[in-house]
């Protein structure tokens, strides 16, 4: 015995699949951008980790020279960087790697290693200057006395 419906649902079976089909494409499609949105957000915060941590390393490296000249030296600065950016390309090539920097054109890392230390600098080195177990600094100079408490 034939049922009546066996004609419609031979035409809308084929469709709704192709539905279904046309909807989870669009999902997965979604799911992706999604993903490669959280990845892109873990590569930044993990960029922004190393660089944090390699100004870290150079300020600590500096300490002779931050307590000779005072946190906001010009010559502080450039060691830090300088120490910092060594620091970034030894220790954390993985990371430079994720963000699209070629460790096999020395030029280019230069530029966004030496650019991106430089924006995090003040932000870490404030953070270094108000630890706890930072020592205090006094700077001297011919018109004020300035004591880091």
């Amino acid at each position: 015995m034939k049922n009546v419906f066996d004609p419609v649902i031979n035409v809308l079976l084929p469709l709704l699949a192709a539905l279904l089909l046309g909807v989870g494409t669009w999902a997965i499609s979604r799911l992706v951008k999604w993903l490669n949105l959280k990845n892109a957000e873990l590569i930044t915060a993990s960029l922004n980790d190393a660089l944090h941590k390699s100004v870290a390393y150079g300020l600590q490296q500096s300490h002779d020279l931050i307590h000779a000249n005072g946190w906001n030296s010009i010559e502080v600065k450039n060691k830090t960087l300088g120490t910092a950016f060594q620091y970034m390309i030894d220790r954390f090539p993985d990371t430079l790697k994720a963000v699209g920097v070629d460790p096999l054109k020395p030029d280019a890392i230069e530029k966004v290693v030496t650019s991106a230390l430089d924006r995090v600098f003040p932000q870490a080195a404030s953070i270094a200057a108000s630890s706890p177990v930072t020592p205090p600094v006094t700077i001297t100079g011919s018109t004020q006395v300035v004591a880091a408490e």
